[in-house]
């Protein structure tokens, strides 16, 4: 065929190279259980690789050459050292680049294969076994570099690990378990978000003294995993821990938000949340403890336009009140701010104002706000107040 004849195939190859990189990714997806859990920007990646991959074998295989050059070298060892990064496992990565090279090299058998002359299968066959190769290596070569630079510095990894999860970069369940592995670690799924800063101090919290808190808190699941945003303490917890870290802030010199535990993969919404009632909380909602919890950063999050929904507001606050077991006691809150005191509520529910007392101290209990202290009868009205 000549080269020319090469180059005119893989340009009209190319003329429709989005159909030809989506025939290969999907191979690569139905055959690597690894690259079935990626979505999004993760994807997004593949069919760039791809489709880099495949223009450079045209080019090169029209060009007559028999190996990757230098500079795609380094560009395959670099796309290696970000699968480490990501947490990918070698061996997945090399098994996709295989079976979509075999995908490509089908695509251009069944597109050109009677075009093609005997020199032509030998030289595209050499390019492709040599290429095989230097792709296995360069990508091997790459992660393990980094995988040594991140066991060089585990605690540092940790921190990156955690920062993803909160601005919500790891999102897969399938990536945020392999890069775990890598690590040697076992988060807490689901877990518990800690977001705290010192009381009165806007100096930002260093990675020690966040390190320092944590170890206060003396978690009995492991050593949680620790980070700083926007100059406050971010730690991950399990939810059987979530007490101990509300006792380690009760001390005057630090307040927080504990959002409810969530899976890992929606650690980025607690973060949120949580930030956004640390940056718009009133003095007076911390109370004693110096702690938000759910309920509160919910409201608060309503209030300024986060993103919340008023019915996950209506359940953070109310929750076994919108039970059928505690209608009576939605139904007498409801009754009691209406009528802005206890007798007056207890008189028409037609109840004794003993009666009444003991249904305020129950809704106390189930939902931790007590609806007597401002704050808490503000987070309370305001959950009573949404429909229905």
């Amino acid at each position: 065929m000549g080269r020319e004849r090469r180059a005119a195939v893989g340009a009209e190859l190319m003329r429709d190279r989005a159909a030809l990189v989506e025939r290969i990714v999907a191979e690569v997806h139905a055959e690597v259980p690894a690259y079935r859990a990626l979505h999004g920007s993760q994807l997004a990646e593949v069919r760039a690789i791809t489709a880099w991959l495949v223009t450079r074998s045209l080019e090169l295989w029209a060009a007559g050459a028999t190996r990757l050059a230098a500079e795609d070298v380094e560009r395959l060892r670099e796309i290696g050292r970000s699968r480490a990064a990501d947490g990918r496992s070698i061996g997945a990565v090399v098994r996709a680049h295989r079976v979509g090279s075999v995908a490509a090299v089908r695509a251009v058998a069944e597109y050109a294969g009677d075009r093609l002359d005997t020199a032509d299968v030998f030289a595209l066959s050499e390019l492709w076994m040599t290429s095989i190769d230097q792709i296995s290596e360069s990508l091997a070569a790459g992660h393990a570099e980094t995988a040594r630079r991140m066991d060089a510095d585990l605690e540092r990894a940790r921190r990156t690990f955690l920062d993803d999860l909160v601005i919500g970069r790891q999102a897969s369940r399938g990536a945020i378990r392999d890069r775990a592995r890598t690590l040697g670690i076992a988060p807490p799924d689901p877990g518990v978000l800690v977001v705290a800063e010192p009381v009165g101090d806007r100096t930002p919290v260093t990675v020690s003294g966040a390190l320092e808190l944590a170890a206060r808190m003396e978690p009995a699941g492991g050593d949680p995993l620790v980070t700083t945003r926007s100059g406050r303490a971010v730690l991950l917890l399990a939810p059987d821990d979530a007490g101990r870290a509300a006792r380690a802030l009760d001390g005057g010199h630090w307040r927080g938000c504990i959002p409810a535990p969530r899976p890992l993969a929606d650690v980025s919404a607690a973060y949120r949340l949580a930030d956004g009632a640390l940056e718009t909380a009133p003095p007076h909602a911390f109370g004693a403890g110096g702690l938000l919890g759910e309920a509160d950063a919910c409201v608060l999050a309503l209030l300024n336009g986060g993103p919340v929904a008023p019915d996950a507001v209506r359940r953070a606050v109310l929750g076994p009140l919108l039970t059928e077991s505690g209608a009576h006691l939605l139904e007498t809150l409801r009754a009691y701010f209406r009528e802005g005191a206890a007798t007056a509520a207890a008189d028409a529910l037609h109840v004794h104002a003993q009666t009444l007392r003991y249904r305020l101290r129950r809704v106390r209990e189930l939902t931790g706000h007590d609806p007597h202290r401002p704050w808490s009868r503000f987070v309370l009205e305001t959950a009573c107040a949404i429909a229905p």
